[in-house]
């Protein structure tokens, strides 16, 4: 009952209807009334009013009170109604209860109407309490049966747990009809594939009579799979005792086909299908574990095709990548079973020869894909003779974790590369002095990240016109507490061997822009700082968001960072260069291709690629002043770019007629020895200041 009761009486006698009041006041009751006594004014209450109860003469002279009951039912069906009359009897009063009264009270005995409308009020809000649930449950049933997933009930009294039912979905999914299914135990969609794990899972959440899931293996009626994950949850009545559990299952076979080929990409080459990098590393851990068990070394043979960077940059990459597939499958037919042939980029691949009694087994397996790989190579009519080179490192004699065999089995390789290619060496600590510097210098750049030896020197660019200092070059040094300054072509080959480019080329990226933004709060001239970004780093799927995380941390505005990219880089896999350049220059970062005119110069590709700059070369401003084909190149490099929209700028100039030459046919900005030297931070700050440098 509401606070405020809303009461409408058809009553033609207001003495009668004040008596009726009383009684319902003096009973502790609060309402507001109106009364009524034609029918067009019961119609209009009824409607505007919106009572809460009814409460009726029964002898009216303009309509009788079952005339009202029939208008109110009509207009407000679950509307309570009560006959307050002092003349209906026992026969009229029972049609009235039948016509949907719910109760009669006689004028001589007022003092039960309060009983009367708080039961009558009662028995409404049971009723649409009651209508509600009915109607909530109706909408379940229909919920589940129209649900897209299959959803089961079994019944938890029956030890052998039968099913009672199966919705739409689940006969749609299994083939299955509910005829056949109800009455057994779900475990005939286990067919004979009983031994599966997870089932544990089901049983354990039966037995403890709680909630529980698992993903299953399944069979359809025409015995087809299907990867179910189900969940199950106990159905408990009034007293706590668990009499159902509902079953829901989710058919995630196309989830799971996928999982699994991510799964296999994710340790599989694209290209060659062979393992990669991640699933090699798998495979060299259980090497190794098995080694340890049953004292049986192996070997780990480190390939690498000879030449093959001069049929992929004169015949392009789709001609290299046939001749990697076919080199893949002669490597794969030349091992046995157990081994692994794996591919780690470019022309570099790893046989692993395990469970070998002897260390000479590992040298039949070099010799036999030697010789598989010597063989012609025929792509498109045209055919090739490729060698390799290879570098063998034995577990546990050269190595007894995975990231040491690989290094010296790789440096054993290049030691055939130094002796003529085409051969293959053991892997020895006294392989030559050059070998031996390089791995010191791979330990020691180790040390230098973590003890912040590493240093940037900046390069000011200028444009020629005028001398304005419009840019600047981030380059890479290395001091080194013994061995003084270390220039980047010694160290920077060493790192991109190895997976220090990465971190290194991170700590490069958030160091030039943290010089920049201080050099830009002490109000010096703001201008672009360029970072060289290594194949390695554009190919590594978190370098955006390295650029982005440093940007975001020193505050520096996007447009005053530039990154220089290689064209070789580019084109080692240039479809996700491009998606990788174009996300960087989603974010307005600036990008400009290096060294422009000695990788692959491709036209067709260039208009793709989404750069903002061309540098060119310094082989071609060496001699652009005295050799006629050098100074072509360089102005047809600066027509493209024009043509392009490009900036170009002209790298290593270093006299007066370089840049007049480049000034003179339309190179508007350089960089070299001419105008400065690359200087330390401090220094730059000097220019900065500046402004200006020196020009023809």
């Amino acid at each position: 009952m509401t606070a405020t009761l809303k009461m409408l009486m058809v009553e033609d006698v207001p003495s009668d209807a004040e008596i009726s009041l009383r009684e319902l006041k003096r009973a502790g009751m609060e309402f507001v009334v109106r009364r009524v006594e034609t029918e067009a004014e019961l119609r209009r209450e009824c409607a505007e009013f919106e009572p809460d109860i009814v409460v009726s003469d029964f002898a009216l002279p303009h309509f009788d009170g079952l005339s009202a009951l029939r208008i109110v039912r009509q207009l407000r069906p679950d509307l309570p109604f009560i006959f307050v009359s002092g003349t209906i009897g026992e026969e009229t009063a029972i049609e009235s209860l039948r016509s949907g009264a719910n109760d009669y009270v006689l004028k001589t005995n007022l003092s039960r109407l309060p009983t009367a409308v708080r039961r009558a009020l009662r028995d409404a809000d049971e009723r649409i309490k009651r209508l509600e649930t009915e109607e909530a449950l109706r909408l379940r049933d229909r919920a589940v049966e129209a649900s897209a997933n299959p959803v089961v009930i079994v019944s938890a009294t029956d030890p052998s747990m039968p099913l009672v039912y199966v919705n739409r979905a689940f006969e749609q999914v299994t083939g299955y009809t509910r005829a056949e299914v109800v009455g057994g135990n779900c475990r005939f969609l286990q067919g004979e594939d009983h031994d599966q794990p997870e089932l544990d899972k089901i049983r354990r959440a039966i037995t403890e009579q709680c909630d529980g899931q698992a993903v299953l293996r399944n069979y359809r009626k025409d015995g087809s799979l299907f990867w179910n994950k189900l969940y199950i949850t106990p159905v408990r009545d009034p007293s706590n005792r668990v009499t159902h559990f509902v079953g829901v299952q989710y058919d995630i076979t196309e989830i799971k086909g996928y999982q699994e080929e991510l799964e296999h990409q994710a340790n599989h080459d694209a290209l060659t299908g062979l393992a990669n990098r991640n699933l090699l590393k798998d495979r060299l851990k259980q090497a190794i574990a098995l080694a340890h068990r049953y004292n049986r070394p192996f070997s780990l043979t480190f390939i690498d095709l000879d030449n093959f960077k001069l049929i992929n940059d004169s015949l392009g990459h789709e001609v290299g990548d046939r001749l990697l597939k076919i080199a893949a499958e002669r490597l794969a037919a030349g091992v046995q079973e157990g081994d692994t042939v794996a591919r780690l980029g470019g022309d570099e691949f790893v046989l692993l020869v395990a469970d070998q009694e002897r260390e000479e087994g590992a040298y039949r397996a070099v010799q036999r894909v030697m010789t598989a790989l010597s063989q012609p190579f025929v792509i498109d009519q045209r055919e090739f003779k490729i060698t390799c080179s290879a570098g063998i490192a034995s577990f546990p004699r050269d190595g007894e974790d995975p990231d040491t065999l690989l290094r010296n089995a790789d440096t054993a390789m290049y030691r055939a590369k130094d002796l003529g290619r085409n051969n293959f060496q053991l892997y020895s600590a006294e392989m030559n002095a050059d070998l031996g510097e390089r791995l010191t210098l791979e330990t020691d750049l180790w040390k230098a990240v973590e003890r912040n030896e590493l240093v940037l020197h900046y390069q000011p660019k200028v444009e020629l016109k005028s001398g304005r200092i419009i840019g600047m070059e981030a380059l890479l040094r290395w001091q080194h507490p013994t061995k003084g300054m270390i220039p980047p072509g010694k160290f920077i080959p060493v790192a991109e061997a190895s997976s220090l480019i990465t971190e290194i080329g991170s700590w490069v990226i958030n160091e030039a822009c943290a010089n920049n933004k201080a050099w830009q709060d002490a109000n010096l001239r703001s201008v672009p700082i360029a970072v060289n970004i290594s194949a390695r780093q554009l190919h590594d799927k978190d370098l955006v968001e390295t650029i982005r995380t440093a940007l975001q941390k020193t505050k520096l505005r996007p447009e005053l960072l530039e990154i220089e990219l290689t064209e070789s880089a580019v084109m080692m896999h240039p479809d996700d260069a491009i998606n990788t350049m174009a996300r960087l220059r989603g974010i307005n970062i600036q990008i400009a291709l290096d060294d422009f005119g000695t990788g692959y110069s491709s036209l067709s590709y260039l208009k793709r690629l989404p750069v903002t700059g061309l540098k060119i070369d310094q082989s071609f401003v060496r001699d652009l002043a005295f050799d006629p084909d050098d100074a072509a190149i360089v102005r047809a490099i600066v027509a493209v770019a024009h043509e392009l929209m490009l900036e170009v700028t002209a790298e290593g100039v270093e006299t007066a007629e370089q840049a007049e030459f480049l000034k003179t046919h339309g190179c508007t900005e350089a960089q070299g020895y001419y105008f400065a030297r690359p200087v330390p931070a401090a220094e730059m700050r000097a220019l900065l200041e500046r402004g200006t440098l020196p020009v023809v």
